[in-house]
């Protein structure tokens, strides 16, 4: 059985990139750091990192093998601090990793009650609308849109949820209201780029039939808050996530352009780890979460 303090220092060379920095971290040197390393490598049978003179990067086994070392780790932390206290707490750190728009207008202001009711729980807030790795940063959970591609992870639906192309009513008042989604084409659409990626192929089913339109604009970002400031200020046509306009859509400040027909499905998930070594303060939190979001704000659907 590999040492404690061995699979701890693999943790921190993991995250930090290198033997020395994480050594120093430790109050070890170097040479006392990679002899553990080694050793360790040794009782696993596994190469964990290839090294080079300049870098220092995980296998793949190094990658599965920390997976289950976080959750350890985790887990045992969670273990002590509960000995410590001598009681049952729901105490601790969360680190929440969310869409820029859920987590700046709807999730901060839906949190409040879970704040009040565990005043000892630290939810720390990660927003970007890129991918979350929940291996290699500090992520505990991340609530994220559509299906997942990573089948380690688990994935939990909170609720139903759809894309909808949407305007000012001062963009439609200058260019008009496209009749069709055909016409898409030749109006100013705010494009959103996505893991590097851009999403500019629009599709919905409308008039009996999946239609599908590629767009192109004068602005595009991948921060999804920009993007809804973009079309509030009616600089162009937007394809986005209902609950995070749900109150621009219900105040008329958004229009839905298309609202007799069913647009790309995109529901809600809370993603993590494992459902094993979860701690006393993520379960709370995934439990309210699911109660939350069964009960939909205007715009949802139930999940």
């Amino acid at each position: 059985m590999p040492h404690l303090s061995d699979i701890q220092l693999f943790i921190r060379v993991s995250e930090a990139g290198g033997i020395s920095v994480a050594a120093r971290q430790l109050g070890l040197t170097p040479a006392t750091a990679s002899a553990a390393l080694k050793r360790l490598e040794r009782e696993l049978g596994s190469q964990l990192f290839e090294r080079s003179t300049r870098s220092l990067r995980l296998t793949q086994a190094g990658e599965d093998f920390l997976r289950y070392c976080v959750q350890s780790t985790q887990a045992l932390e969670e273990g002590m601090a509960a000995l410590r206290q001598g009681r049952d707490c729901v105490s601790g750190e969360i680190h929440l990793g969310a869409p820029s728009d859920l987590g700046r207008d709807y999730l901060d202001e839906v949190l409040e009650p879970f704040r009040q009711q565990h005043p000892q729980v630290r939810i720390v807030m990660h927003l970007s609308d890129g991918l979350h790795d929940l291996y290699r940063n500090p992520i505990d959970l991340v609530l994220r849109y559509g299906l997942l591609r990573d089948s380690t992870l688990i994935a939990r639906k909170l609720c139903d949820n759809d894309r909808v192309i949407c305007a000012a009513p001062g963009y439609l008042e200058r260019r008009g209201r496209p009749a069709s989604v055909e016409a898409l084409a030749a109006h100013n659409c705010i494009c959103f780029y996505r893991n590097g990626e851009l999403y500019n192929d629009w599709r919905l089913f409308h008039d009996g039939r999946t239609r599908e339109v590629r767009v192109s604009g004068d602005r595009a970002a991948d921060d999804g808050a920009l993007v809804r400031k973009w079309a509030l200020l009616g600089h162009g046509i937007a394809y986005k996530s209902r609950i995070d306009i749900h109150t621009d859509l219900a105040a008329g400040r958004l229009i839905d352009l298309f609202p007799d027909a069913q647009y790309e499905q995109v529901p809600l998930f809370a993603v993590y780890p494992s459902r094993q070594y979860q701690t006393a303060r993520l379960q709370a939190l995934l439990a309210y979460l699911q109660k939350v979001f069964s009960q939909p704000a205007p715009g949802q659907t139930t999940g």
